[in-house]
């Protein structure tokens, strides 16, 4: 009887496994009809919530909640963590589109207009890094037909665009 009452009340719970690592991984495509770079970040769900809540001085956030809740916090953590840096310090941020939550991977879409001339200009990518010390933050770029992967970590956070 204990083991059926123990294991209902584990089924009851929002219990999902554990991950050993902290990672997200950022595709960035070229656009060369608009000029811009088309972005989607893949994060881990419960992360994304852990770091949100943090963001949002404790007050607990769920990917659940309403729209009007969540993607305005979400657009605020991006703008605030990841960007494209010009030459002159002039700053770009990603619009945000939405989120899709998939598994236990939450997918989050942005664009950043104006990419026509980005030579010489450096990624910041500091996304969760406040949070997670082993946090990893890979960066597919693909410009034309070519692709490069820039890996960021708690050492790396800024680099240079590889085109």
């Amino acid at each position: 009887m204990l083991r059926i009452l123990l294991l209902v009340c584990f089924l009851n719970t929002n219990w999902s496994p554990k991950h050993d690592f902290h990672t997200s991984l950022t595709e960035i495509n070229y656009n060369p009809k608009s000029g811009s770079l088309e972005l989607s970040v893949r994060v881990f769900t419960d992360d994304l919530e852990l770091t949100l809540t943090n963001f949002n001085k404790g007050k607990l956030v769920k990917i659940e909640d309403p729209e009007n809740v969540v993607d305005p916090l979400i657009e605020q953590y991006l703008r605030k963590n990841l960007a494209l840096v010009s030459p002159d310090k002039d700053v770009k941020f990603g619009k945000f589109y939405g989120k899709e939550k998939e598994a236990n991977a939450t997918w989050l879409y942005l664009e950043i207009f104006d990419c026509k001339n980005i030579k010489n200009y450096t990624i910041y990518n500091n996304i969760m890094q406040e949070m997670f010390s082993d946090q990893t933050n890979l960066v597919n770029i693909i410009f034309g037909s070519d692709k490069r992967t820039i890996v960021f970590d708690s050492k790396t956070r800024i680099s240079t665009w590889p085109f």
